[in-house]
């Protein structure tokens, strides 16, 4: 399913009588810290109509600079932003079952040098796969949706890092194992212009300071 055209056609129904959200997310819904925070402010505003998008890194900030969204959400990293921490998450590997990796109970990131870890895109979540790994690893970089890397990381393809937010989805012949690394985090944050100065921006960031 593309969530892009979902989220995008969404706008048209909106009422134009209430305030509207915009949030585009680079990031899965699944669980975790963001599913929560979207969660209470459905709650604490029903007045406001949330509309989401999924994009990729560089979408979202074209998003952000042509107006289109009030907000992105996405890995930290440097982007010219007003900004606003979100959540961290451990980093998770993902490979089919049976891989060699699946016998441990968690992988050394030494392990992951000589094989293959397919990305759909690259920008932040590449740069912190290099962080963790304490070295850039052999990328093969796949122009798929987010749903389709993990079934070709179930089709043997190659293994694939992520946030444990993946953890909530099933994706057939996959398994996952922890990251044995310090650096072995991703980090997510808010992302909006410094002229927005929507009210329901301001909701949405401090429903997260309500949990």
């Amino acid at each position: 399913m593309d969530l892009s055209y979902r989220g995008t056609n969404a706008g048209v129904l909106a009422r134009p009588d209430r305030e509207r959200l915009r949030v585009g997310v680079a990031c899965a819904l699944h669980r975790g810290a963001l599913r929560q925070q979207i969660a209470r402010f459905r709650r604490q505003a029903p007045d406001v109509d949330l509309m989401i998008e999924d994009l990729d890194e560089a979408d979202l900030d074209a998003g952000l600079t042509d107006g289109r969204l009030d907000l992105a959400i996405a890995p930290y990293g440097a982007r010219g932003w007003r900004s606003s921490p979100l959540w961290s998450e451990p980093l998770l590997v993902f490979m089919a079952e049976g891989h060699r990796l699946s016998a441990d109970n968690a992988v050394n990131a030494a392990s992951l040098t000589e094989i293959p870890i397919i990305l759909a895109g690259g920008g932040a979540l590449e740069q912190a796969i290099v962080a963790a790994l304490g070295g850039r690893p052999r990328f093969l970089h796949y122009a798929v949706q987010r749903d389709n890397l993990f079934d070709l990381v179930g089709m043997g393809f190659g293994v694939t890092l992520a946030g444990s937010s993946m953890m909530g989805a099933v994706y057939p012949g996959v398994c996952a194992r922890p990251l044995e690394s310090e650096a072995g985090w991703l980090s997510y944050c808010a992302y909006w212009a410094g002229q927005n100065e929507r009210p329901a921006l301001r909701r949405f960031l401090e429903a997260r300071d309500d949990a």
